[in-house]
């Protein structure tokens, strides 16, 4: 029998929003979720929580900061904390995995966390210990279903089987292992729960459906969406916490991702240079990978939707040894399908392995690798418009000007490796790697204007990219004058080697290329012409280094510091033209404070920085300093059902100051140049709003996620006085609002789950064409499920239920702007072995 217990220790494309006809309908929901998120679920949730919590444990609560790993390990810390007692044959715990628990819980209530997913639970004794046992089998004969409820206990940081909207445990914004409620930023996560209900299977869309996160279309070429938030675009993508460049160049970006091997999508909005480096005030989205699991689970999925599309996956994981110390898991997708516009096939496959080997009882090694391969016929196509900036009218959805040669290719091999080991005191050192090998190749045919005529050019590029990721970091308790901490520290590399070269056809953007109606278009009318691959080359390697530190402060029962910093190092060295820049010693400071108000509800304040390279040099030949970002953040947190429902509001104001300005009072040509003007860091864009976000469980059966973001970025410097107080990006919009939610029906109908989807957003116009306008709009969705037995589900979305005509993206007058989906269904049936 292994007993643990001791004293408990002490508690503790840059570019420049309009008034929106949605306006009144969103203020008014505005008030309306603030009432829900501030009144009614305080008073009515929080009745129901505390009933929950009396019932669970009359112990005094604990601050917990166990992570996930080996459930022994887990335990040991648990019994130091707590000081309880816990009796269990070492049998019963081997091979088995906990999701950690992160927060300030009862005994009982940390424990059924520590024990989630488990298959044990823990029964109190007379003493005040715990016995372990084995979680009762049904008896023979007996049908179990899926889960259909959410408890507290299921709620760690993986949230897989869990059929939750929120996560009880996330570390994209510092580094340490925090519930949402902790976190003195705005975050918001789409569990696997949600990416399966609403049918999602791409990063296009699983930003679409992220509170405050802007997916547009059309601005670049490529198969993937543009990422923006808090009026600026994303510029870091990170995967299980380490951070890779979004982009490829100033033409195409190829940054959407299958959703399938991934457990969760996290996303931290405003400066988060303490855990990603450079980049811009925007978010920070992280793609958490599905891990092996300590049982053996199976399923295959099957799918069937509009425009023949026809998609599979299967996913396999488990021990992979009778102790259970080394542990796999596979998962394999294929995917054919047409679009709803013309001269378009694609082909889609995804290949992804993990395994995890325990060393010893405290040390976990981890190598898993994956493969992705696009094959597309045809690409998006961007529309023209009128002279005058009028969309064309009577313009089929399904039109596409592009040429049957056309395609996008595309595979990313990605190959990730990290070692953990967990210390008897709390402490935890881990170091992870990221090899990611993307390749791009590609043809596809703009429009352009030539003597008033409409005709189109082809160009072809290819793309060889490298990104290398490195970090190693330790993270644990401390005591101090009688109180817990917790410190994190660490260092991290990264490596972005990029290469791309290609051309165009001979009679691009001449009287010669050939002439296009839009309305009546042959795809197989141009023969593929020859391309010069020397035209275009650009090449360049980025390297980052940083070390940096964290600490949350326990200055008091209801109240948390957070203090945190980063030095950074970075290096651009131009390829193509010989040139290069460093950037030395630049600092990139954190601080949040977080009050409880009550054992619900939670005031946070925070101040993040970032920073972003630039090359541009003074007219003394001195290069700039970096673009800061600074993101200023005051909001309310709260906390249901023990964190199976989180609701926040803030609201932010971000500054992006240092921006390169042409400096008119200086030479002209600047000194070392042909041309122009030389630069002074003199730009300012303020960006100012407010995001509100509820998700989670309303009730045992019904999950919600819903969200609104209002945002008003401007010009407040710029050595163009016109722009002073012009809107930066007026294409992006200024009030979003974003729903899902499921229900499941009670009693005799708790077979069928019955759920929907909203997008709203406020009118815009073009950044590159004020005359180029669309009105506000709306998108509804619908989805259902029935569940046959505890092995077969069928599951149907309908997405633009009432087919509205709108456009994803605005561009210019010969191209970029792109058509929404019309209406489509989506039917899905997985087995689970």
């Amino acid at each position: 029998m292994h007993s643990h217990g001791h004293p408990a220790s002490p508690s503790t494309h840059l570019r420049p929003h309009q008034r929106a006809p949605l306006k009144t309908c969103c203020r008014a929901v505005q008030v309306a979720l603030l009432s829900l998120g501030c009144t009614a679920l305080p008073a009515a949730l929080g009745q129901t929580a505390q009933a929950a919590e009396n019932t669970a444990s009359a112990r005094a609560p604990q601050t917990y900061a166990i992570p996930a790993g080996p459930l022994d390990t887990a335990l040991a810390r648990f019994g130091q904390i707590s000081g309880a007692l816990l009796s269990y044959s070492p049998k019963l715990t081997a091979g088995r995995q906990s999701p950690g628990v992160n927060g300030r819980y009862s005994a009982d209530a940390a424990l059924e966390r520590l024990l989630a997913g488990t298959g044990l639970e823990a029964v109190p004794q007379v003493n005040g210990g715990y016995t372990l046992r084995a979680l009762p089998q049904p008896a023979s004969g007996e049908i179990t279903l899926a889960p259909m409820t959410v408890t507290a206990g299921n709620l760690g940081g993986t949230t897989e089987n869990t059929g939750s909207y929120t996560t009880g445990a996330m570390s994209t914004a510092t580094k340490l292992s925090l519930s949402p409620r902790e976190t003195p930023q705005s975050i918001s996560v789409l569990s696997r729960q949600q990416i399966d209900d609403l049918g999602l299977t791409s990063l296009d869309d699983a930003v679409q459906n992220v509170t405050g996160l802007v997916m547009q279309k059309g601005y670049y070429s490529g198969e993937s969406g543009s990422f923006l938030a808090r009026g600026f675009p994303v510029s870091n993508l990170l995967i299980d916490g380490l951070p890779t460049s979004t982009g490829a160049n100033g033409t195409f970006n190829a940054d959407n991702d299958g959703l399938d091997i991934y457990d969760r999508v996290e996303v931290v909005r405003g400066a988060t240079g303490l855990t990603t480096g450079a980049g811009t005030p925007s978010a920070a989205i992280n793609l958490v990978r599905k891990r092996p699991t300590a049982d053996h689970q199976a399923s295959i999925t099957l799918s069937a939707g509009s425009w023949q599309n026809l998609r599979s996956t299967i996913d396999v994981s488990g021990p992979l040894n009778a102790a259970g110390t080394l542990r796999g898991r596979a998962v394999a997708t294929a995917q054919d399908s047409k679009q709803f516009y013309d001269t378009a096939h694609d082909r889609n496959q995804q290949l992804y392995g993990i395994l995890e080997a325990d060393l010893t009882p405290a040390t976990m090694a981890t190598l898993g690798f994956h493969y992705r391969h696009v094959d597309n016929d045809g690409f998006v196509p961007g529309h023209p418009t009128n002279p005058d900036g009028s969309f064309l009218a009577g313009l089929s959805r399904s039109a596409n000007t592009a040429n049957d040669f056309d395609y996008w290719q595309q595979t990313d091999k990605s190959l990730f490796a990290d070692l953990s080991h967990k210390f008897a005191n709390g402490w935890q050192l881990k170091a992870a790697a990221l090899w990611k090998r993307p390749e791009q190749d590609m043809l596809f045919s703009g429009l352009y204007l030539n003597g008033g005529v409409l005709r189109q050019n082809s160009q072809r590029y290819r793309l060889d990219n490298r990104q290398d990721s490195y970090d190693i970091a330790a993270n644990g308790p401390f005591t101090l004058l009688g109180r817990s901490h917790e410190l994190m520290f660490g260092a991290s590399y990264r490596e972005f080697d990029n290469k791309n070269w290609g051309g165009w056809s001979s009679y691009a953007w001449t009287a010669a290329g050939p002439a296009v109606d839009p309305y009546h278009w042959d795809a197989s009318a141009v023969a593929r012409p020859p391309i010069d691959m020397s035209l275009w080359d650009w090449a360049y390697t980025a390297r980052q280094k940083g070390v940096y530190a964290a600490t949350r402060l326990n200055l008091a029962d209801p109240l948390k510091l957070i203090l945190g910093t980063r030095i950074n190092w970075y290096e651009n060295e131009n390829h193509s033209n010989g040139t290069r820049f460093e950037i030395n010693r630049e600092v990139t400071p954190y601080a949040g404070l977080v009050f409880d108000l009550n054992d619900s509800h939670s005031l946070y304040a925070s101040w993040t920085e970032i920073f972003e390279p630039q090359n541009s040099r003074d007219r003394n030949g001195q290069l700039l300093d970096p673009i800061t970002g600074t993101n200023y953040e005051l909001g309310i947190k709260g906390e249901y059902f023990g964190g199976r429902l989180n609701a926040s509001l803030a609201t932010f104001l971000v500054q992006q100051q240092n921006r390169a300005v042409d400096d008119l009072s200086g030479p002209n040509p600047c000194p070392g140049s042909s041309w122009g003007y030389c630069k002074r860091a003199a730009g300012e864009v303020e960006s100012k709003g407010v995001e509100l976000e509820i998700s989670g469980a309303l009730t045992p059966n019904w999950q919600i996620t819903s969200g609104y973001t209002y945002v008003n970025a401007k010009f407040t410097k710029d050595a163009d006085a016109s722009n002073i107080g012009k809107q930066y990006d007026s294409d992006l919009p200024r009030h979003q609002l974003k729903l899902s939610t499921s229900y499941r029906l009670p009693g005799e109908l708790s077979r069928w789950r019955i759920g929907g989807k909203l997008y709203a957003q406020n009118r815009t116009k073009s950044s590159d064409d004020p005359n180029i306008r669309q009105s506000g709009y709306a998108i509804v969705g619908l989805n259902g499920s029935y569940q046959f037995d505890a092995h077969t589900e069928i599951r149907l979305n309908i997405n633009n239920l009432f087919d509205k005509r709108y456009y994803q993206g605005l561009g210019w007058n010969t191209g970029g702007n792109i058509f929404g989906a019309p209406r489509n269904f989506m039917v899905t049936a997985k087995y689970t072995f």
